[in-house]
């Protein structure tokens, strides 16, 4: 009976069980930070993803100590099956580019997806001061540096937009309010309707601007150029 304990409890493990555990917690701890923060800008890769991501990075990083500790002798190498995770995690970050118009949005958050992998790797082999470095490092950049970048550098270029209005001058003025700087560039006149070129700054939260444009009544089309 004692054996069958013995294996369950992974009694070969280079470290107590309690270790491990331990260190999947923390990365899920880490994680959920990054993607709190990835929440509250509204991304579609949010406080789950970003959890369950170290979570899984953590335990595969475990697994490849452990079956490297156990099965494979001086000549094993535990860095191969974490490896893969850097790779695998490529197709996860990709899911969160989208492209809208000439804009493309979700770069960042694939960052911190691939990030996060790295702390959950970093958690697993139990590099607790590096990994929470890390992630400390990355919320700043997140969080305070974007600010920064806006205040010193200013807008990114532009973006050209095409309104269908039901309602003119009251519709454009409304928009003017959510958008801020815009330049009207061109007005066409239909029957029922007016199409309005305009040009605007290339926010950070264009994405949530453009929502909120939407969501006007005097607003029936939306079309980035």
């Amino acid at each position: 009976m004692k054996e069958y304990l013995d294996i369950f409890f992974l009694e070969k493990y280079p470290f107590p069980l309690y270790e491990a555990f331990l260190r999947i917690v923390f990365a899920a701890l880490l994680g959920a930070l990054i993607g709190l923060e990835r929440e509250r800008r509204r991304q579609p890769a949010g406080l789950r993803t970003h959890a369950v991501l170290a979570i899984g990075s953590a335990l595969i990083t475990l697994v490849s100590i452990y079956t490297s500790y156990t099965y494979g002798g001086i000549t094993a190498d535990p860095s191969r099956i974490t490896a893969q995770i850097v790779s695998g995690i490529g197709f996860l970050g990709a899911g969160a580019i989208l492209r809208f118009g000439v804009t493309v949005k979700g770069l960042t958050t694939a960052a911190s997806l691939w990030s996060t992998a790295g702390i959950g790797i970093a958690a697993g082999t139990g590099m607790y001061v590096l990994s929470l470095f890390t992630t400390l490092i990355l919320l700043l950049f997140l969080t305070f540096v974007s600010k920064v970048e806006r205040e010193i550098l200013g807008s990114k270029g532009t973006v050209n937009l095409k309104l269908t209005l039901t309602d003119f001058p009251e519709g454009i003025y409304r928009v003017q309010n959510i958008l801020e700087e815009v330049k009207i560039q061109k007005v066409v006149k239909k029957k029922e309707e007016v199409e309005v070129l305009l040009s605007i700054p290339r926010y950070e939260d264009l994405t949530e601007k453009l929502e909120e444009v939407l969501r006007l009544k005097e607003v029936k089309e939306l079309e980035l150029m």
